[in-house]
């Protein structure tokens, strides 16, 4: 790795963003002065992930797996970082193929379990099994004439784990939203009829639960 006088360094302001969620990622960086704050949306409200400071590391999972950003960071006060970009990083990984598999397994198991924190983060069961369905049609679908097929088994037990919910509540819910047309299960494969109308559904049960915390 190149000595630290040599890599790049950014200066950010307060307030000032790093990078946002969804956006692809081509840099990761070493906070050398300051402290940046790592958030993220959940149920339609910014949740403060965590706050990192000197000596942190920051994206670098966007940079191994190639996914977009799965949170915001922004500086809360005047920030150095040290950038290591993509082709760089790769370049060290790649003296030693199975610290590159570990690390790529650990930012794989890494994304997952922000995944599931933001699902539980959603007060509403419904919400959050909706959430579950989308995370895993996008994670693991097969297109399909009829749809996007998970493909994996999926039992309404595995569910109720997953969602922090009863059996009996989450066979209640899938057959809700069979009834509407928007998935259909088969033998424990579940197919999601149309990933925009579901992702339309959920946005809309979010919404209503957040305005009815309001009321």
């Amino acid at each position: 790795m190149p000595e630290a006088d040599v890599i790049p360094e950014k200066t950010f302001k307060a307030g000032e963003v790093l990078f946002r969620e969804g956006e692809p990622g081509n840099e990761m960086y070493l906070i050398r002065t300051g402290r940046i704050e790592i958030s993220a949306f959940a149920a339609g409200t910014k949740k403060t992930l965590a706050v990192l400071k000197e000596g942190d590391f920051i994206g670098e999972m966007a940079i191994i797996d190639e996914k977009p950003r799965s949170a915001t960071a922004t500086a809360l006060e005047d920030a150095i970082c040290l950038t290591l970009d993509r082709e760089a990083f790769k370049a060290q990984l790649k003296e030693n193929p199975m610290i590159e598999y570990l690390v790529s397994m650990l930012i794989k198991r890494l994304r997952e379990t922000n995944k599931q924190i933001e699902i539980l983060l959603q007060k509403d069961d419904l919400c959050r099994l909706v959430a579950s369905l989308l995370s895993m049609a996008k994670d693991k679908g097969v297109k399909r004439p009829d749809g996007v097929v998970i493909d994996a088994e999926v039992t309404n037990r595995d569910l109720s784990h997953t969602v922090g919910t009863t059996e009996p509540m989450v066979e209640g819910m899938m057959k809700d939203l069979t009834d509407m047309g928007l998935i259909s299960v088969n033998e424990h494969l579940v197919t999601v009829r149309s990933l925009p109308e579901l992702e339309e559904y959920w946005q809309f049960i979010t919404l209503k639960e957040k305005f009815r915390k309001k009321e």
